[in-house]
């Protein structure tokens, strides 16, 4: 199961700079986990669309936020003491199956789009 990470650069910009760089159609590559590093770089992203890269960084953001729940004692506590862990199990989960689908889908548009590439220049 792949794991989400939050990285500073982003915790520090907030929404509000990551809505800028949208508008201004720029998407930073990493931005998206990249777990294949042999595979891909960062001219690679450029190649998967535009939804699938946001979908991903939407996943990354919710599993970010479930696993500071985790490592939050006095939040886990208080979900502990509510009997609602095995919905915070079932959450995580969820969550982390939806971002390993949305790199999924990723990887399958940067690979399409490079065999694309390949047969145009053959």
């Amino acid at each position: 199961m792949p794991q989400g990470f939050r990285s500073l650069q982003q915790v520090e910009e907030g929404p509000e700079s990551q809505e800028k760089e949208r508008a201004a159609g720029n998407i930073r590559a990493f931005d998206v986990l990249c777990e294949d590093l042999d595979v891909f770089c960062e001219n690679h992203i450029d190649l998967a669309s535009y939804a699938a890269i946001r979908r991903k960084q939407q996943t990354q953001k919710r599993l970010a936020f479930v696993q500071d729940l985790w490592n939050d004692a006095e939040r886990f506590d208080k979900i502990v003491s509510s009997g609602r862990y095995l919905k915070l199990c079932h959450l995580t989960e969820w969550i982390s199956d939806c971002d390993e689908q949305a790199w999924t889908r990723v990887k399958s548009e940067i690979l399409a789009a490079r065999r694309a590439l390949r047969a145009r220049s053959a």
